[in-house]
């Protein structure tokens, strides 16, 4: 039996809404990342930019489900290991408990999770929204890119057993950006397409910062 169509529109809009959520904890991390950035002069990452990505990845993950985009869910779930991860290391005096969780179980939790909510997609028979196949592979190709761009900082921050930040991650960040761009804006919700149209505006400004402080450390 199906819903009553004031019924489903009404859950329609409630995942838009936790969707928009999402997006507005995402646009605040890197709005603080970037106000700590420039009051250093340097790229820096507060631990609110790993609470707050945490928050907008189930938010966004949620709606992401909700309203049956499932290309962009399994980098919402490898993320969010990655972000508890952060979250860890960021932790001047680490609890025994939280300390506990390393790098495996974060990325296998995150791995279950996008691979229970692909398969639902499967399932529902609704994994590329009916969109070109050219553009839905641009879609799984961009998120692929967006997605490495966190395993990257997660691999460095291991390495140097703090978070940290690569420029790589900056320049992964403006290829993934617009690559999603080209595939959500075939999926006519601005709740997805508004969040890639500005992602570009903060890594570029990261690189600006930290190739500015490279020069100032080692002039010609």
């Amino acid at each position: 039996m199906l819903p009553a169509p004031g019924i489903a529109e009404a859950g329609s809009r409630f995942w838009e809404y936790s969707a928009w959520v999402g997006q507005v904890f995402y646009f605040s991390r890197f709005l603080i990342q970037w106000l700590a950035s420039e009051r250093s002069g340097r790229s820096e990452t507060p631990r609110s930019f790993w609470w707050l990505s945490l928050l907008g990845a189930l938010f966004g993950g949620a709606g992401a489900i909700g309203l049956h985009v499932w290309v962009l869910v399994p980098a919402f779930g490898i993320n969010t290991g990655i972000y508890i991860r952060n979250l860890v290391l960021s932790h001047k005096r680490r609890l025994s408990s939280a300390a506990k969780l390393g790098p495996l179980p974060a990325a296998l939790g995150g791995a279950v999770i996008a691979i229970i909510a692909l398969w639902f997609g499967i399932e529902n028979g609704s994994l590329n929204r009916d969109v070109p196949m050219l553009i839905f592979a641009i879609g799984i190709g961009g998120q692929a890119i967006w997605g490495s761009r966190f395993i990257l900082q997660w691999w460095f921050s291991e390495r140097k057993g703090r978070s940290h930040f690569p420029n790589t991650f900056w320049w992964i960040s403006i290829l993934g950006a617009f690559l999603n761009l080209a595939y959500t804006s075939q999926l006519g919700e601005p709740v997805f397409i508004v969040p890639y149209l500005i992602a570009w505006f903060v890594p570029a400004r990261n690189l600006t910062l930290e190739y500015r402080r490279r020069r100032e450390l080692h002039p010609l």
